[in-house]
Order: structure tokens, then sequence, then C-alpha cells
């Protein structure tokens, strides 16, 4: 480790050697300014870089520029009349590529200056997002800069109270104790399934990177409960991810390499008489390759890769179109091992040969009519496929077929949404989404891994629809007191099951610096098709026994307290409760849906009458990028219960008590020109709670067998994460480069997986695997 850490200081060295000694490096800072609600540009509103005399106004269209604006951090203040000013803190400006904005202003209810700070770049949001009382906004620079972050949105999120995850090898997020498949991936307003390489390789909702790459991301939203009428089809929280325009003024490029992956990524006008602009990106595994060429010794194969791509088209009277999608495709593979004296753990015992797809594409349409009503519309298509031929070696050496899967499920997807804004107290948001489901599914497997159970448990193709409506109002009440409420219906043709739920948000801020929160919706979400779908042979033939399960469903009751110490700090407490219900559970077993962590193929018959709660508190204390020191420090204080088919009140999986994340972050700027930063991220979790093991039985068995009567009675080790990221970005005319070293793991700590049969030493063994990440990248813009 210290090696490679000398390394990369040599190698930064180097480049920083060549960089521009003489002249000055600036760069151009432009963006749009626009109303919150309508989202129409704010003509001359004022644009300043604070601590400077330069600035800007905008145009007809809402549209600065601001030239010449030296590389380094930046604060900027926007000021129009009627409206609240907000400053946006330290913006990085580098010298390869321009930096633009899009700032939403609130309309103020009556006369008067108030300052509204923004941790992060303001993006596109909608009136539903910013009426979240549990959300935080994000910066694809934050994915960078964080320790643990990986460039990757999921990998961030567990730095953010109420969530923790699995462990390093996977991104599951795990939102306040529900299980990680009860979460909302959106991208440009479209649900999307997990959206990871690798997904649901060790979690249902997992994987081991998301597909997103950080080169197109803009600035996006994470919400942990008593989400807006907006979102439906989530139990936890939502992820809403956007996409970036590409720059309609000049050609960019940027050229990546890692361990994690190899970008390419370019960016720019598609002609010089219009503002339309294209952005793509690629990226191929640096892992597969290495293996692939013998410099990693394994038999194991991981390969993946992904292609995301924008292209906006803004019309003089027409509105705005953008075409985008996304697309991953995986293929790992593994061989056994044929001498069985070197068997240790099952997975010795195992060849597969993998492919994983995920994709999505759309055509989006942005309208605003007159200066109150925009119209946002989408028609897309989403589609994920799997392919596994899974063998296993019996006792005699002899292989059997343990599963073989061909699925291939998605949607069309139809949506739109009016805006409308009667004033500056009133404002409505109303829209609809039709999902045109599709698939065709073949799962077979073994139960319990032994041969003789081998069976089909899903083989269908065909169709169906889910309908969601919304509807809902922002209310300002008094100049500090708002409310937002709304409501959402979804319908599931299937088995045709209604779900009707209320939304209602409230925020006062009876002092400048204080703000409180209330919270409270009602929730639900679909099973994965393939439950509704899995068949049974019984003395009456073929049946499909879920087929009617109903949604499973969640009232999220929330408190927040959110005190702005300083105009860079601030610390926010919310203590939260959620009550589940209509959870799928199997009759008098200790089973529920509550619990899923990789149950995916099942055929026994379920009933929607489990419960759960979650209650807890968290905590954040935040202050953001000033004088060059950051930090972010939350915990979590919680208790997950659950109740399956038995009647039976239990610890849920996933109740760890207690998370503790502690960031912080240093940047030093360098002959004026480069910085380098260090971050440090401490983690704390408490274990995940498993069964107690039937000794005897799994001995016998050659395999752990859990005594599920005792469900989730015992706990896990607790973990303690040491994470690391250096950065050193160099700028130089036109050209920036960035090397960084992230490690996760840094000090090696083991994460406890539970009991594992051990057949080297033919005895149960608890598996307590050290997976330390290191990865040294080097990037270039130009």
């Amino acid at each position: 480790m210290c090696k490679g850490l000398k390394r990369f200081l040599v190698f930064a060295i180097l480049i920083s050697c060549t960089a521009t000694q003489a002249e000055s490096l600036t760069q151009v800072i432009k963006g749009r300014i626009v109303d919150e609600q309508t989202r129409a540009g704010l003509i001359g509103a004022n644009v300043v870089i604070v601590g400077s005399d330069r600035g800007a106004a905008t145009d007809l269209d809402g549209k600065f520029r601001i030239a010449n604006v030296p590389v380094g951090r930046h604060t900027i203040k926007v000021m129009y009349m009627g409206y609240k000013s907000r400053i946006i803190p330290e913006i990085l400006v580098g010298s390869a590529k321009e930096v633009e904005l899009i700032v939403a202003l609130e309309e103020e209810i009556l006369q008067g200056e108030e300052i509204v700070v923004t941790p992060t770049i303001d993006k596109n949001r909608s009136l539903n997002t910013l009426a979240a009382v549990s959300a935080r906004s994000f910066s694809v620079e934050e994915t960078q800069r964080y320790a643990g972050g990986f460039d990757d949105p999921a990998r961030l999120a567990s730095s953010f109270a109420g969530v923790t995850f699995g462990n390093a090898q996977d991104n599951a997020i795990i939102v306040r104790g529900n299980a990680p498949k009860g979460l909302l991936w959106r991208l440009e307003g479209i649900e999307i399934d997990n959206p990871n390489h690798f997904p649901d390789g060790n979690v249902l909702g997992g994987g081991m990177f998301t597909i997103f790459s950080s080169q197109l991301l803009t600035n996006s939203d994470f919400m942990t409960g008593a989400f807006p009428a907006e979102y439906g089809n989530a139990l936890s929280g939502v992820f809403d991810m956007k996409l970036r325009n590409g720059n309609s003024d000049r050609r960019e490029w940027t050229v990546q390499t890692g361990l994690m992956g190899m970008d390419f990524s370019t960016e720019g006008p598609i002609t010089k008489q219009s503002n339309a602009s294209y952005l793509v990106n690629y990226r191929y595994s640096t892992i597969g390759m290495l293996i692939d060429l013998g410099v990693i010794d394994t038999d194991q194969k991981l390969n993946y890769q992904d292609l995301c791509f924008k292209i906006n088209v803004p019309t003089k009277k027409a509105g705005t179109f953008s075409l985008w999608g996304i697309g991953s495709s995986d293929r790992p593979a593994d061989t056994e091992e044929p001498d069985s004296s070197k068997w240790e753990h099952d997975w010795d015992r195992l060849r597969y040969t993998a492919a994983f797809g995920v994709g999505a594409a759309g055509l989006n349409h942005r309208i605003i009519l007159g200066r109150s009503t925009y119209i946002n519309s989408t028609f897309a298509l989403s589609a994920n496929t799997v392919s596994n031929d899974l063998y296993r070696l019996a006792d005699d050496l002899t292989l059997y077929q343990n599963e073989w899967v061909k699925s291939t499920s998605g949607k069309a997807v139809l949506t739109s949404t009016v805006n409308h804004k009667f004033g500056s107290r009133l404002s409505t948001s109303t829209g609809f989404v039709w999902n045109h489901l599709f698939y065709d599914l073949n799962l077979q497997s073994t139960v319990n891994d032994v041969q003789e159970t081998f069976q089909t448990f899903v083989d269908e193709k065909g169709n169906s629809r889910h309908l969601q409506l919304f509807s809902q109002a922002q209310f300002g009440i008094t100049p500090n007191l708002k409310v937002n409420a709304g409501l959402h219906a979804e319908y599931f043709l299937l088995n045709k099951n209604l779900s009707l739920e209320p939304r209602v948000g409230l925020n006062w801020n009876p002092h400048p610096r204080h703000t409180l929160g209330f919270g409270y919706g009602l929730h639900s979400q679909l099973e994965n098709i393939r439950y509704y779908l899995a068949k049974r042979e019984t003395d009456h033939g073929v049946e499909t026994p879920n087929r009617n399960l109903n949604f499973t469903r969640a009232h999220h009751l929330i408190l927040a307290y959110d005190f702005q110490i300083d105009m860079n700090t601030r610390l926010k407490i919310e203590p939260y409760y959620q009550y589940l219900f209509d959870v799928p559970v199997r009759p008098n077993d200790s089973f529920s849906f509550v619990n899923l962590k990789d149950e995916r193929y099942f055929n026994d018959p379920l009933v929607n009458e489990g419960t759960g709660t979650n209650a807890g508190i968290d905590l954040t204390l935040e202050k953001f990028l000033s004088h060059q020191t950051y930090y972010l420090i939350t915990a979590s204080l919680f208790d997950s219960k659950y109740t399956g088919g038995d009647g039976i009140r239990r610890n849920s999986r996933y109740n760890r008590g207690l998370v503790v994340n502690a960031l912080l972050g240093r940047e030093f700027t360098v002959k004026k020109k480069s910085i380098l930063g260090v971050n440090w991220r401490l983690t704390y979790m408490g274990g995940e709670r498993t069964s107690p093991v039937l000794r005897d039985a799994s001995l016998a068995a050659k395999r752990v067998i859990l005594d599920e009567t005792q469900a989730f009675e015992e706990k896990l080790d607790a973990s303690t994460y040491l994470d690391l990221t250096i950065t050193y970005r160099i700028n130089q005319r036109q050209t920036s480069h960035v090397i960084a070293l992230q490690i996760k793991n840094l000090l090696a700590s083991a994460n406890d997986h539970g009991t594992v049969y051990n057949f080297r030493e033919q005895d149960l063994k608890r598996d307590k695997m050290v997976i330390v990440l290191p990865s040294i990248s080097y990037k270039v813009e130009f």
C-alpha cells in the first residue's frame, strides 16, 4: 500500500511540473436562472462571483455568461427582484471544461430579502422534489471527492443518515431498516430496474456499482421517506438521477482510466447555428481486460461495459426535446475446482456462465406555456435480461445443473406532468405514468442445492399494465409556512389491485436559521414480476398461487428539525416511524418479504398478512466546503421489527440498531492552479441479524441449515470501515489532469458474513471476509 501511495505522489508531481507557470488560467461560468415552479427563464437576474467584481445579468431566456473566471473554487450569488436570493458555494472551476449552472429561484410571498444557502449546484428539480421533508441533494463532484464514493452515487448515499450497506463489495442501499428492494430508482423521471453492474448478484437490489458514469450525471436527489405524490412504487426511498446536457458552445473530451474501468466521454454542439448538444460516455472493465490479458491470474471472468448518452435539442417555439439512453452488459464466469481435497467453501464446487443486461432509452419533451405553466412528457423503453447457466459438483464429482435462467422483462412507459403556478402562494403538479409491462421468464433451480429438487419455478411469457396517477399542490400559507398535499394512485392490471395513497408535507421557518418539518405518506410497492408468476404442481394441476398478491404498503411519518448554525454548517434531526402492512408472508412460518436478501426462487403460497415497523432517529451535522474544509457526520439509531405468518414479532434481518459515519475532507491549493484533496471516512455499523444454526443437521448435510423457528434471534459482528480518497487536480491551459487514489476499507477490517460449512476442515466456521478495494485512476479533460 505504501509503495502504491509513493507511486501516486511521484506521478502527481511529474504531471504538476509540466503545468503552465507564466499565464493566469481562466474559465467560463455560464447557465440559466429559472423560476422554481414554472421553469421559465428570469430576465435581468444578477449573477455575481462573491468577493470579486465579476458578474453578469441574464438575457431574455434567463441565460448568463461570465468569462475570465480564475480556476479554483468560487461562490456564486443570484439575485432577482421579488425572489429569494440564492448562494451556491465553492463551485469548482477547472481549466478544461466550462461550468454550466441551472439555478432555480423561489418567488417571495411578501417583499423582503432572504438568503437561501444550497450546498450543491442547483439542478432542474421538480416542485415535488422540493416539497420532500426527508431529502438530500448531492452533486457529481461529491461522488468523486467523498471517501468511499468510488465515483458511484449508490456508495455515496451510504454516507447519508438513515442509510446502510451490506459489505464493501456490494452497493445495495438499505434505508431505515428496509430491504434494498424497497428503493425506487429513477432516471430522467422514469422508473428503471436495478441499474447496477452484476445486478442482484449478492443482494436483491444491489450490485458492484451503478452503470451511471459520473461524467454524465448532474445534481440528483435522494429521499428516505414520506416522499411527495409524484413518486410511487417505492417503500423505503427514492434515488432520482438526472443526466446533464452537453456543452452547446464548444466540444470537450474526457478520458479516464483506473481499476474500476476506462471511460471515454465527449460532448459539444451538434451544429454551430443551434443550441442543440450531445453527450456520450462509454466505459469498459479494466479488471476484465487485465484478466483476459493474463495480467491477473484467475479462472474467474469479470467483464462489464456500459454506454450512456443524451442529445438535447431546444427549439424556439416547440419546446425542448431530449433523447437519452443508458445500457450495460456484464459477462461473469467461473469454473469449478475438480479436486475435492482443495475445496474450502461451497463456491469452489460451482461452474457458471452468466450474462446480465440493463437498458433504458427515452424521448423527453418539455414546453413552457406562457409564464405560468410547463408540461414535461416522456416516452421510454426499459428492459433487463438475465442468463445464468450454473452447475455444481456433487460429492461423487459429477456435475449437475443447479440453476438455469433465461429471462427478459421490461416496460414501455408514457408519462406526462402538468405544472402550473397560480401565483406566489400556490403551485400544482398533476400527471400520470402508464407502464406497459412485458416479460419472458424461464427460471429453473434446485432447492437448497439438492440435485433431486431441480424444477421450473417460472415459465411465463406475456404482458400486463401498471398505471399511476398523481396530483399535488404546494401552498404558501405565510412567507414562513408552506404545505404540500397530494394523492397518488396505483392500479396493477395483472390482479386488478388498487392503491390510493395520500401524502402531505409541512415546512415552517419560525426563524431564518430554524426550520421545522412534518411529513406523512402512505406508500406501496409491487414485487418483482417473477413472484406473481411462480408456479407449482398440486393435486389439481399447475397453479400460480401468488398471482393475486396485493401491494405491500407502508405508512411513513417524519418530523424534522433543521438548524442553520452558520452560512456553511447545519444540524438536522429527523425522528421517524414506519408501519408496513400487507407484507407477503408464508402462513404459519417466520418467512417475510421484509427480510428479502437473495431469495430469488420459491413457489410457496404467500398471503398479504405480514407487518413490520421501523422507528428511529437520524442525525446529520454537515459543514459544506468552505475555507478548504468540509465534514459530514451522521448517526442513525433505529429499531426494525416484523411479524411473519406465524404471528410472532421479531427483529428484522436489517435491524442493525446503530450506524455512524464521520467524513472529513481538506483541500490544498498548489501554486494557485492545482488542488490537492484529502478525504477520510470512518463508518461503524451494527451487525445484521441472523438465525441460529442447526449444527448437527448442517454437518450431516454439509451446508448451513438455519433454525427458522428462532428467526433473526442472533446478531452478526459489527463492522468498522476506514475509507480514504486523495485527489490531485492539475490545471493547464485548456487541459486538466486529475489523479485519484481511492481505498475502501483501508484497515482491512473483516466483515461477518455468518456461518459457512468448511469442506477442508469438515466443520462449521464463521465467514469473516476481508475485502480491500484500492483504485488508482487518471483522468484528463480537454
